[in-house]
């Protein structure tokens, strides 16, 4: 479970808010602008879901294939 960039929370969240956030978040631009489910299919991880579990989180499950 982690922040969920693409919620509607965030998006109307007011700018100082936010700025108050990158304050104990330092990465927090870079990660709302990461892709993570391409970035988990490019380590090689498959079944990847990615589901809203509150209004500003969401539950990633990804599987990586046995060798």
């Amino acid at each position: 479970m982690d922040m969920n960039p693409q919620s509607a929370v965030y998006a109307k969240m007011p700018p100082y808010i936010l700025t108050l956030l990158k304050s104990t978040e330092p990465y927090l631009d870079q990660y709302f602008e990461l892709d993570l489910a391409a970035e988990l299919t490019a380590a090689g991880f498959e079944h990847i879901t990615i589901d809203a579990n509150s209004p500003r989180h969401r539950t990633v499950v990804a599987r990586k294939p046995s060798s």
